[in-house]
Parts: C-alpha cells; structure tokens; sequence
C-alpha cells in the first residue's frame, strides 16, 4: 500500500500542477498597450483595468512643462482603456506621482479639466525622481462596464 501510494502522489502533483496552468491558460486577462520587456500599458479583467503607471511620452518625445506633460498622460492612459473597451468615464482610482509638489496646481488644474466628473479617488505623492526626469506619471484602475 505505501509502495503504490508513493507512485500515486507523483501523479496527483503532476494532475494539480496541470489543472492550475490550465486555469492560468483560461484567466480571463488582456495585456494592454504597449508590452515591453518590463510591463505592459495595463492589465485588464473582465471586471477592471488596471495601467502601469505612465508617462507623458509622444512617439519619443516628451512635452516641455506640468501642464502639457499632464494633459499627453491623461490622453495616453485614455487610448490604452479605449482598447479595453472602457473610458475615464469609469474611472475609480487614480494615483499621480509628482517630480515637484511646487507642480500640484497646474497638474491638477489639466486633470480637473480633462477627467470627467464625478472625479475618481485619487493620491498624489512626490516622488523623489521620476523615470526619464519626467515631471508627472499617472496610473489608474478603471472599471469595466457591463453589457
């Protein structure tokens, strides 16, 4: 009974193992935006969207001053949950990482004007340098809407 017990638990491992990579093969998640070595734009579910945090890049290039690096994330986060199939308009929270807090009003002056309302909760911190001396970065998670 020991002997044939020890050739069955290879067996049920090997069956565990399979069914999880069989799920994971299932789970209902869509890599979004640009997928690089490191991250992806975002990550969606069948219920949420969630972005990496971004940056105000355009084709490489990067917009001088809060104001307009603000407004391109804001459009950039918009085209990665345009793909999702959702909007800003189901935006729930946002977190807004600044190289200044001296920026804080002019960034939050664009994102007022540009997200809808009511507004997503949000946190907005200082970070102590931002990737690519950018002046802000911006993640979100948004949800789905339902059909």
């Amino acid at each position: 009974m020991i002997g044939a017990f020890r050739f069955e638990l290879p067996a049920l491992l090997l069956a565990s193992a399979v069914a999880v990579l069989e799920a994971r093969a299932k789970a209902p998640i869509t890599y979004l935006g640009n997928q690089g070595a490191i991250l992806s734009g975002g990550v969606a579910t069948k219920e949420l969207v969630y972005t990496s945090g971004t940056v105000p890049s355009i084709n490489g290039t990067i917009p001088e001053g809060i104001e307009a690096q603000t407004a391109t994330v804001i459009n950039n986060i918009a085209k990665i949950l345009e793909e999702a199939g959702t909007s800003w308009d189901l935006a729930i929270k946002t977190t807004v990482f600044l190289a200044d807090m001296g920026d804080y009003a002019a960034m939050n002056e664009v994102y007022s004007s540009l997200l809808p309302n009511p507004k997503p909760a949000r946190t907005t911190i200082q970070a102590g340098r931002l990737p690519g001396d950018f002046l802000v970065e911006i993640e979100a998670v948004v949800a789905m809407p339902h059909c």
